[in-house]
C-alpha cells in the first residue's frame, strides 16, 4: 500500500517542515484536526520572508477553493508587519477575509492597521483601510471614520475608491454617522478620477439614495464620465441618474404611448431626417445630456450595464427612441442562460403594453430545443404577446411543432397559447379550435386533458363551431380517457353548449353509473348538467332527480349542500317560485371571457430590477417617483468642462450610424454643444498649458511626500508633510474645478490662497493625523496600542530615569499558546459548554485586563438566548468587563467573547456567574502567574542593570534539569511565561516582562551549568518571583 500525501504538503520546504513517513494515515481525510496546517503554522512563524511568501500564498489558494483557513489567523495576523511588501499584500487579503469573523484577534492588531495607513504604498494603505472598517466593533467608530475621512483626500484615487467602499460598512455598523459619511459622499461625488465616482455612487445608493440634492452639483459632470467609469461603477451610476432623472425631469411621453404612433415611426424609418425630427418629442437638455452619454453604453460586454441603459431609456426617455434599446436587449439572447433568463422576464414585460418594439425580432423569440424549460416558456409568452393578424399564421406553425415536444411542461403551455391567440385575435379563433379539437384526438392523455380545458375556454368565447366540440367532448366522455379536471371542464362544455343535444342525457346516464367513483369537481359539474337538462329537455326530469338522489348521500360535504340546493329548482311543488327563474339563472347570455398575460401587471416595477423578475414587491426596492411637470434643480448644476461635452459628442457621433438616433434633440442640447465645442477650440492652448503646470505641481508635491516618508530626523512629522501633500492636492482639485466651471476665468492668473487659511486647514488636518499617530516606540510586532486619547486607555508611561536610546519597549507576545481549558461542563449547565484561552493582550477596554478569549457551544438540543455575565465576586482592586452578550446560539453551533480580567497582579481565582435560558451557572478563573505579565524587550546593559537593583528579597533562585537545546529552553519558558528573549544563546539566557497591573518589571534568566540548570526570577512583588521561579523550573524538567 503506497502512502498518500495531505492535501496541505503540496510543497516540503527541507529543514524546516517534517512530515511522516510511510504514514498511511497522514490522508487528508484522515489527518487530525490539532495538526492541520502545522506546517503553514511553522513556515509563517520562522525568519524566512521566502517560507512566508510561500505560505501565504498556499493559504490563499485553500481560501479561493473554498477551504477554511480561519484556525491560521493568529499565525497570519502577526505577520502584518512583515517588511516585505509581498508578503504584506498577501496578510491583508486573508484579513478582509476574516477580520470580521476574528474580531478579538484582528484588534489587537489595530495598531498597526492605523500605522499602515501612512505607508507610502497606495495598495497598502488601501488594504488597511479595507481591514479596519471590516472590524465590527462598535468601540473602533471614531477610528474608523477618522481613516475613511483621511482616505477621502488621499492622492491615489485607488485609495478614495476604497474609502468609498468603506462607507456603507460604518453606517450598517452605527447609523448615527449618517450625516458625516454624506459630507464624505458629496466630496467624493464630486471627484474627477473615474476610478472613484462608481464607488461614490454605490455609497450614495447605500447611506442616502433619497438625497438627490448630493447630485444636482455634480450631475453633468457625472454624465460626462460615465463612459470612464468601470463596468459595475456604470451599473450604479445608471441607476443613480435614472431615480435622478425621474425626480428632477418631466416625463417627455406625456401625450401617451400608442401602437399606431409607433408604427408610424417604423414606417418613417426610410424617410428623411425631417419627417422623423417632427415626430419626435421635446426632451429637456440635461435629460438630452444623460441619454447621449448612455447611449454608446449599449454595446457594453456587461449585460448588467445594457439593462440599466434600457430601464433609463423605458422610463426615462422618449418613446419613439426605444428601438435601439429593443435591438440591444435581443443581442444579449446570445448570453448564457442566466442572463438570458433575465432579459426575457423584461422584453415579456414590455411587450405587454409596447408589442411593436419587438415585432420586427419575431424569430429571435422561436424556440430552441436546446433551450431549458423556464427559457422555453418565456420565449413562448413573448411570441404570444408579439403575435398579430399579420404574424398569426407563423406563430401558429411554430406552436404547431411545439405540442410535439417531449418537454409536457412546455406542450401544455403551448396549448394555453393557442387558446389565448384564438380568443385575442378573432379571425384565427376557427382555426385555432379546430387545432385544439385535433389535439384531443391525441395518444397523449395529458395532452387530451389539457386541450379540454383551454377548448372550455375557447368555446366560452362565442366560436362558432362549438357544436363540433361538444360532440368531441361527449364522445371523449363516453370513452373515460379523461383525467379529472379534463373530465369536468367536458361536463361542463356540454352542459354549456349542449344541453340542448340529444346525446347529452346519454353522458348524463353514462356518467350517474359510476357516480360514486367520480372525483368531486366532477360530481359538481354532473350536477349543474343535470339542472340545465330538466331546463332545455324536461323528459329528462327523472334522470336528473335520480342523479340528485345520488348526490344527496355522498361523502363530500359540498356535493350534498350543491344537491341540496339545486332540488328545489327540479321540483315544482318544493320549487315555488324557482322555477319560474330557473332558465335565467342557469342558461343566461354570459360575456366573452378574457384571457390575460401573467406579465400584465409587472409593467409597475422597475425594468430589469428583481421585483419585477418574480411579479411581486421583494425587500428593500423603492419604486421609480413621479415624474414632476417643471424641472427640478437646473439652476444648481454646475456646468462640465468643454472637453468632456466634446467626448461625449464625438462618441455619441461615432455610434450614430449603429443605433439610428433621431436628428431632433432639443434645441437648448444644440445650442449647449456647439458653444462648448467652440469655446473648446479657443481655449484648448491655455488648457494644455495649464494641465502640464499642474503635473509639474503634482510631481514637486509626490516628491517631497517620499522624502517625508524616508527621512525620519526631518523637521516636520510624516502627519505634517502628509498634510501639506493633501493640502496642495486640493488646492489644485479646487483650482482645476473652478477653471473648468467658468471658462473665461482660464485667461486670468491663478488666485492665491491666504496664508492664514493654509495654515488653518494644516493645523485642523494635522489634529486628525495626531488622532492615528502611533507611539514611536510602538512595537513592530502586532499589538493593541490605544491610539484615540480619551477613547482607549493611554500607553503605559515610562519610568523615569530612563534615557531615550534605552528605554524598556512592550512587544507583542512570543508565544500564544492554542490550548482550550474547560471553562463550563455541559453536564453541569444542561447542554452550554464554554471553554477558555489566554490571548496574552491587554483588553481593549483596559491595558490593565487581561484578555481571556472565551467559546460557548450549545451541546442540547434547542435553542439557547441571552449568554451573559451576571453577578461578579471581586475584592480589592480586581475587576471584569463583560464580554458582549450573545443573543441567540443554536444547537451545535458555537460563539466567541473577550472577557477583559484586571486579577490585580494576584493569583487568587475570580468568580462569576453566567446566565442564559438554559439558567444560571458558576464560574471561577485562577489565572497562571506567567498570564499576568506582558513582554517588554530592552538591551542587555539595561536589563543587567534592573536585575542589580532587584537583589536580596526580590529575587528567587530554582534549580532544574540541564537541556542542551537553547530554543526548547526558550519555547518551554514561553508556554509558561508572557516574557520577551533578550538573550537567545550562550549560557545565561535572559527574559523580560511587566506586570499588567502594577507595571512591575519581571525578569528572568536560565543559567546553564555543568550538570543543571538555575532559574532565577526577579520582580518587586516577591510572591510573583517566587511562583514564577517555581513554574519555569517544573517546565524545564518536564520530558
Amino acid at each position: 500500500m503506497t502512502s498518500t500525501s495531505s492535501y496541505n504538503n503540496d510543497k516540503v520546504v527541507q529543514g524546516e517542515v517534517e512530515y511522516p513517513v510511510n504514514d498511511p494515515a497522514s490522508g487528508a481525510f484522515f489527518q487530525p484536526d490539532y495538526k492541520k496546517n502545522d506546517d503553514l503554522k511553522l513556515m509563517l512563524d520562522g525568519s524566512k520572508d521566502s517560507l512566508k511568501l510561500e505560505a501565504m500564498k498556499r493559504i490563499i489558494g485553500m481560501i479561493a477553493k473554498g477551504r477554511n483557513a480561519s484556525d491560521l489567523f493568529p499565525a497570519v495576523v502577526k505577520n502584518v508587519v512583515s517588511k516585505n511588501i509581498e508578503v504584506k499584500k498577501l496578510v491583508y487579503v486573508y484579513l478582509v477575509r476574516y477580520a470580521e469573523e476574528q474580531q478579538d484577534l484582528a484588534l489587537l492588531s489595530i495598531s498597526t492597521f492605523q500605522r499602515a495607513l501612512k505607508d507610502p504604498n497606495q495598495l497598502i494603505r488601501a488594504s488597511a483601510l479595507r481591514v479596519l472598517s471590516s472590524i465590527r466593533v462598535p468601540m473602533i467608530v471614531p477610528i474608523v471614520m477618522l481613516a475613511i475621512r483621511d482616505s477621502a483626500s488621499d492622492m491615489s484615487p485607488y485609495v478614495r475608491k476604497t474609502a468609498a467602499h468603506a462607507i456603507p460598512k460604518l453606517y450598517s455598523l452605527d447609523p448615527d454617522q449618517k450625516e458625516e459619511l454624506v459630507a464624505i459622499i458629496d466630496k467624493l461625488l464630486s471627484d474627477k478620477a473615474p476610478l472613484v465616482v462608481g464607488s461614490a455612487a454605490m455609497a450614495f445608493n447605500e447611506v442616502c439614495g433619497d438625497r438627490m440634492s448630493l447630485i444636482h452639483r455634480s450631475y453633468r459632470k457625472l454624465c460626462s464620465l460615465l463612459a470612464d467609469v468601470d463596468e459595475w461603477g456604470q451599473l450604479t451610476l445608471l441607476n443613480v441618474l435614472t431615480v435622478y432623472a425621474k425626480t428632477c425631469f418631466p416625463d417627455p411621453n406625456n401625450d401617451g404611448y400608442s401602437s399606431e404612433s409607433e408604427k408610424a415611426f417604423y414606417e418613417s424609418d426610410s424617410d428623411g431626417s425631417d419627417k422623423r425630427a417632427s415626430s419626435s418629442p421635446s426632451v429637456e437638455p440635461d435629460l438630452r445630456l444623460l441619454l447621449r452619454a448612455a447611449k454608446p453604453l449599449l454595446q457594453s460586454r456587461n449585460a448588467g450595464v445594457v439593462m440599466a441603459v434600457a430601464q433609463l431609456f423605458y422610463h426615462c426617455g422618449p418613446a419613439q427612441e426605444l428601438p435601439p434599446v429593443a435591438k440591444a436587449l435581443v443581442r444579449l439572447l446570445r448570453a448564457p442562460i442566466e442572463v438570458q433568463s433575465i432579459v426575457l422576464n423584461s422584453i415579456a414585460s414590455i411587450t405587454v403594453t409596447r408589442r411593436s418594439l419587438f415585432e420586427p425580432f419575431l424569430k429571435s423569440f422561436f424556440v430552441r430545443n436546446s433551450d431549458p424549460t423556464h427559457i422555453k416558456l418565456l420565449k413562448l409568452e413573448i411570441l404570444t404577446n408579439l403575435a398579430t393578424e399579420a404574424s398569426a399564421a407563423v406563430v401558429l406553425r411554430e406552436y404547431q411543432t411545439y405540442v410535439t415536444s417531449s418537454d409536457k411542461a412546455f406542450v401544455a403551455a403551448t396549448i394555453q397559447a393557442i387558446g389565448r391567440l384564438a380568443v385575442a385575435i378573432h379571425t384565427e379563433t376557427e382555426t385555432c379550435l379546430n387545432g385544439l379539437l385535433h389535439l384531443l384526438s391525441s395518444k397523449d392523455e395529458w395532452v387530451v386533458c389539457e386541450a379540454v380545458v383551454v377548448v372550455k375556454r375557447v368555446v366560452g368565447g362565442g366560436a362558432s363551431s362549438a357544436q363540433a366540440a361538444v360532440s368531441r367532448a361527449a364522445k371523449l366522455l363516453r370513452t373515460d380517457r379523461l383525467a379529472g379536471n379534463a373530465r369536468a371542464a367536458a361536463v361542463w362544455l356540454v352542459a354549456e353548449h349542449g344541453a340542448k343535444h340529444p346525446r347529452a342525457a346519454a353522458i348524463l346516464a353514462h356518467m350517474a353509473a359510476n357516480f360514486a367513483d367520480q372525483d368531486e369537481l366532477v360530481k359538481l359539474q354532473l350536477l349543474s348538467l343535470a339542472v340545465k337538462l330538466s331546463i332545455t329537455q324536461p323528459d329528462t326530469v327523472p334522470l336528473s332527480k335520480y342523479v340528485l338522489s345520488l348526490a344527496r348521500y355522498d361523502a363530500s360535504y359540498d356535493v350534498r349542500d350543491r344537491a341540496r340546493m339545486l332540488r328545489r329548482f327540479i321540483d315544482p311543488q318544493q320549487s315555488g317560485l324557482l322555477s319560474q327563474y330557473a332558465a335565467q339563472i342557469f342558461c343566461p347570455d354570459k360575456p366573452k371571457p378574457t384571457i390575460q398575460s401573467n406579465f400584465k401587471d409587472r409593467d409597475q416595477f422597475t425594468v430589469g430590477s428583481l421585483s419585477q423578475y418574480i411579479g411581486s414587491a421583494a425587500v428593500g426596492f423603492r419604486p421609480l417617483p413621479q415624474a414632476p411637470r417643471a424641472p427640478v434643480g437646473a439652476s444648481q448644476r454646475e456646468a462640465v468642462s468643454a472637453t468632456l461635452v466634446t467626448q461625449v459628442t464625438d462618441d455619441t457621433q461615432k455610434n450614430k450610424t449603429f443605433y439610428s438616433e433621431p436628428d431632433s434633440d432639443g434645441s437648448a442640447s444644440s445650442s449647449s454643444g456647439s458653444s462648448s465645442a467652440s469655446s473648446s477650440e479657443e481655449d484648448s492652448s491655455d488648457e494644455e498649458e495649464a494641465t502640464n503646470n499642474t503635473q509639474e505641481r503634482k510631481k514637486e508635491d509626490k516628491s517631497k511626500e517620499t522624502n517625508n516618508y524616508k527621512s525620519s530626523n526631518s523637521g516636520t512629522s510624516d502627519s505634517e508633510s502628509d498634510s501639506e501633500a493633501s493640502s496642495n492636492s486640493e488646492s489644485e482639485s479646487e483650482s482645476s474645478d473652478s477653471s473648468g466651471e467658468n471658462k473665461d476665468a482660464k485667461k486670468e492668473a491663478p488666485k492665491e490662497t491666504p496664508k492664514s487659511e493654509i495654515q488653518e486647514k494644516k493645523n485642523e488636518k494635522s489634529n486628525l493625523e495626531l488622532l492615528l499617530e502611533l507611539d514611536e516606540v510602538a512595537s513592530s510586532l502586532p499589538t493593541m496600542t490605544p491610539t484615540c486619547g480619551g477613547f482607549l486607555s493611554p500607553q503605559a508611561t515610562q519610568p523615569p530615569g530612563l534615557g531615550d536610546g534605552d528605554a524598556v519597549t512592550p512587544v507583542g507576545p512570543s508565544l500564544v499558546p492554542n490550548v482550550q481549558q474547560e471553562l463550563i461542563s455541559r453536564v453541569l449547565s444542561r447542554g452550554l459548554g464554554a471553554s477558555r484561552r489566554w490571548s496574552r493582550a491587554p483588553h481593549l477596554y483596559s491595558n490593565k485586563m487581561c484578555a481571556i478569549e472565551i467559546t460557548f457551544t450549545n451541546h442540547s438540543p434547542d435553542i439557547i438566548e441571552n449568554i451573559r455575565v451576571n453577578r461578579k465576586t471581586l475584592t480589592g482592586a480586581r475587576a471584569i468587563h463583560e464580554f458582549a452578550p450573545i443573543p441567540r446560539l443554536a444547537p451545535g453551533a458555537s460563539a466567541g467573547g473577550t472577557l477583559g480580567v484586571d486579577f490585580a497582579d494576584s493569583i487568587q481565582p475570580i468568580e462569576f456567574t453566567v446566565i442564559s435560558s438554559l439558567g444560571e451557572v458558576s464560574v471561577s478563573i485562577t489565572p497562571p502567574v506567567g498570564e499576568l505579565m506582558r513582554s517588554v524587550t530592552m538591551s542587555e546593559g539595561r536589563w543587567d542593570a534592573e536585575q542589580r537593583k532587584l537583589r536580596g528579597m526580590t529575587e528567587c533562585n530554582k534549580q532544574t534539569a540541564k537541556i542542551e537545546d537553547e530554543s526548547t529552553t526558550c519555547r518551554r519558558v514561553f508556554e509558561t511565561a508572557n516574557v520577551a528573549c533578550i538573550t537567545s544563546a550562550g549560557d545565561l539566557l535572559r527574559f523580560a516582562g511587566r506586570m499588567t497591573s502594577s507595571q512591575d518589571l519581571v525578569l528572568l534568566s536560565v543559567r546553564v551549568e555543568e550538570q543543571t540548570s538555575t532559574v532565577t526570577a526577579n520582580c518587586p512583588n516577591m510572591a510573583v518571583a517566587s511562583l514564577l521561579a517555581n513554574q519555569v523550573a517544573q517546565a524545564l524538567a518536564r520530558d
